[in-house]
């Protein structure tokens, strides 16, 4: 009797994909140059991007009004929302670490919501993961040097904080990775799901629903959740040690007028 559902021979039938969602294919290749399907999808990104921030300032931008119209009231929300969090967690270096988490939650976002399209989540190759999460780390190192000279110096006399430190882009870029990596393999398991049990007759708009749903809210976690732990990281390199105040120490009383002559 042939089984109508199988679910551990579909789930051996997807590792030859799983190693494709892993390693993306190359598309050009010229010598030891190679262009995959990720980096297509970079480009498609930031043209994109690139694109948008034109069109917000030759409409939204130029035409600001008093009485905010809806597109300039989710602009200036946007805006205010990581200005906020960049002034609340790094003060005079605001005006840098605002518009940088702006840009990388940005293209974390559009890199993964271009899945939706039938291309290959930008972020879904380690290399982008590795930039962006080396980019946070110069910004740590380059801020907190040029906020606390002397205590930075003594931080990297010792071995054990330059390991921890090396550890940082480390941990970023593999969480980052990780976390696309498994949003694909989940799709991929729904659309197996389904197709199994396809004889009871589960209606096929499910995967419609479900996939443009759960990539957004991935999409927007994961870009919040690097941009919180930029500025996490930075605020811990520029943050200040109070000093500590000398105690005064007591005078001693001075004898009293009229004493006793010896």
């Amino acid at each position: 009797m042939i089984a109508l559902f199988d679910p551990s021979a579909q789930m051996l039938a997807i590792n030859d994909e799983l190693g494709e969602k892993v390693f993306p294919k190359n598309i050009i290749q010229i010598g030891p140059f190679a262009v995959n399907d990720s980096v297509l999808s970079g480009f498609v990104v930031v043209v994109a991007l690139l694109i948008a921030a034109l069109v917000l300032r030759l409409t939204i931008i130029r035409k600001w009004k008093t009485t905010p119209t809806g597109g300039q009231m989710f602009l200036e929300w946007l805006v205010s929302f990581f200005d906020k969090s960049a002034d609340e967690m790094t003060e005079n270096y605001s005006g840098l670490m605002g518009p940088y988490t702006l840009g990388a939650a940005a293209y974390i976002c559009c890199g993964v919501l271009i899945e939706l399209f039938g291309l290959r989540p930008a972020i879904a190759d380690v290399c982008a993961c590795v930039a962006l999460a080396m980019c946070t780390f110069l910004f740590i190192h380059t801020l907190g040097f040029a906020k606390n000279r002397q205590r930075r110096l003594k931080h990297y006399l010792n071995p054990i904080n330059i390991i921890t430190d090396l550890a940082v882009p480390v941990s970023m870029t593999f969480r980052l990775f990780g976390s696309i990596l498994s949003g694909m393999v989940i799709m991929d398991l729904i659309y197996i799901v389904v197709e199994s049990i396809w004889y009871i007759g589960l209606p096929v708009v499910i995967p419609a629903i479900v996939t443009p749903i759960f990539t957004l809210f991935h999409a927007l976690i994961q870009s919040y959740v690097f941009a919180s732990l930029t500025l996490t990281f930075v605020s811990e390199a520029i943050e200040t040690v109070p000093r500590k105040q000398k105690k005064k120490k007591k005078q001693k009383a001075a004898p009293e007028e009229g004493g006793a002559v010896a």
